[in-house]
């Protein structure tokens, strides 16, 4: 009998134990599913939020467009009325619902503000040049210049606004300012729009407008700066037009200014505070750039959002045990190992068929994509765009002379050595065929310098070359081109600009740069 109570005791503690191991097991399982799930809702969460600030942004440069293009227009009339400007944007404001009004500024010194307010006022009655003070409109203090608000549509719901000195407010200067200065569209920070329901706001973008006077040196526009176009904007009919369609109550999504790290709330779909959110899955999406401001989506999901998306699983493996959680547990940890494999191997692929393989630089397949994208953008932002082509000197003859291993490895040397000069993210290092190099300088009217760096970088490295017939150590001939706004070619044209320039450089001596001229002929290979 003690025998007999002894086996059934131990029966019954290793029955325990293996039910608390076995629970154990489960639970912990469980618990770690929990946390993948959340993670995982979480993913997709931030991936719906990245989708729809993307559209949020096309919305807002489209938008934006529209003001450029009426920036455009009106810069070639030889002078604004009322009458043209109500028929250039009248026609726009019923077509592009999250535009609220349009408006013309010009440029008034103080000799001329009592001439423009008599002007002014033969066509609107009591019209006079005003500021706001202690939230009334009155005569504007003495100043040396003003930007008063000549024309506005739609005119009667924004006949307050006439006259009012834009230079007056500070947000609103400082803009201004930073238009006039850059001749680039800037922002204001968020404004309140009466119109808007709510804490939604609206934004106003200037855009400066220049005179093009005959043999004015380059630079010299903000001389000839003689007014604005501007726009209101409300953000949240912009929220509606993009991505409207998919905002629900099961999330909080907001658009924040975050500028020179301020923060101001431009818009939110509903109550921050309220209880339902899950504050602690907040997330941000990149910072987008809107007219000289930085902007960010935020968005929050709601507790029922989340709960929505939560599967029976973890409830379901916590209970059954141990054995059932290892299969689920392996199955799951498969196919993510599947999937993080070939997502691997995509990645892999990508990153080969875009690199040289010797060099880790681009390839030619990615120097020739890379330079028609920015090609297409310099046109299109009528910017500059330099081209460098490089070739190592005699480097038949060093193969020759140490075998190709070595061949291999002064290409990777030199290769490291033009990657160290370039520093800025838009530059593209590419290996373009041999011993041939070429380099994609965006914003750069003109690469001769940073040529010189690198050919200078490439003596300092001191590779020894002794059948050179230029130095003792590996150099190399350089051939740079540019292409300007008023002087526009195809990239093929650029190439050979840049191409004609190396060969110049190789007939004249090598270890040099030279700068093929605009005029130059283009479309043979002298090579």
């Amino acid at each position: 009998m003690p025998r007999l109570h002894a086996i059934k005791r131990r029966l019954l503690v290793g029955a325990a134990l293996a039910l608390v191991a076995g629970i154990a097991m489960s639970v912990g399982l469980g618990r770690a599913l929990y946390v993948e799930q959340s993670k995982s809702i979480d993913r997709q969460f931030r991936a719906d939020i990245d989708q729809l600030s993307a559209r949020f942004e096309r919305e807002v440069l489209l938008n934006l467009e529209v003001l450029y293009a009426l920036k455009v227009a009106v810069g070639v009339l030889p002078e604004m009325t009322s009458a043209r400007f109500t028929s250039l944007t009248r026609p726009i404001l019923d077509r592009w619902s999250a535009i609220q009004a349009f408006a013309w500024a010009p440029l008034i010194d103080q000799a001329r503000l009592a001439e423009f307010n008599h002007r002014q006022a033969k066509e609107f009655q009591d019209f006079s040049v005003t500021e706001v003070r202690a939230d009334d409109f009155v005569p504007v203090k003495d100043r040396d210049w003003y930007v008063p608000v000549q024309f506005i549509e739609p005119l009667l719901e924004n006949r307050a606004a006439l006259g009012f000195d834009l230079a007056s407010e500070p947000s609103r200067l400082t803009a201004l300012l930073k238009a006039k200065e850059s001749g680039e569209m800037v922002a204001t920070a968020g404004i309140r729009l009466v119109q808007e329901p709510g804490n939604q706001k609206g934004f106003l973008v200037f855009a400066p407008l220049y005179k093009k006077t005959p043999g004015s040196s380059p630079g010299a526009e903000a001389n000839d700066h003689y007014g604005f176009i501007n726009g209101v904007f409300r953000v949240g009919e912009l929220v509606e037009q993009a991505v409207g369609d998919a905002l629900t109550k099961d999330f909080l999504f907001q658009i924040h200014d975050r500028t020179e790290n301020q923060e101001l709330l431009l818009y939110s779909s509903g109550d921050p505070d309220d209880s339902r959110w899950a504050p602690g899955r907040r997330y941000s999406s990149p910072l987008i750039a809107i007219a000289g401001r930085q902007w960010v989506v935020e968005a929050v999901p709601s507790r029922a959002f989340i709960q929505a998306r939560r599967g029976v699983l973890p409830l379901f493996v916590g209970a059954a045990g141990s054995v059932l959680v290892c299969l689920v547990v392996g199955y799951f940890t498969l196919g993510a190992k599947k999937n993080a494999e070939l997502s691997a191997a995509k990645a892999e692929l990508e990153r080969i068929s875009l690199t040289d393989s010797l060099t880790g630089l681009a390839n030619r397949r990615h120097f020739d994509a890379a330079l028609t994208r920015e090609y297409r953008r310099a046109v299109r932002e009528r910017s500059t765009l330099s081209l460098i082509m490089i070739d190592i000197d005699y480097f038949k003859e060093f193969n020759d002379d140490y075998g190709h291993p070595a061949g291999d490895a002064c290409l990777v040397k030199v290769a490291e050595t033009l990657a160290a000069v370039f520093r800025r993210p838009g530059d593209l290092v590419a290996r373009y065929g041999g011993e041939e190099f070429a380099v994609v300088l965006p914003d750069t009217p003109d690469a001769s310098d940073i040529a010189e760096t690198c050919r200078q970088a490439i003596w300092a490295r001191a590779v020894t070359h002794r059948l050179s017939k230029v130095a003792d150590v590996i150099t190399i001939s350089l051939g740079v081109a540019a292409l300007a706004p008023d002087r526009p070619a195809t990239p093929d044209e650029l190439v050979d600009r840049a191409d004609i320039a190396l060969y110049e450089a190789k007939e004249s001596g090598r270890n040099r740069v030279c700068f093929a001229p605009l005029s130059n002929e283009a479309g043979r290979n002298p090579r």
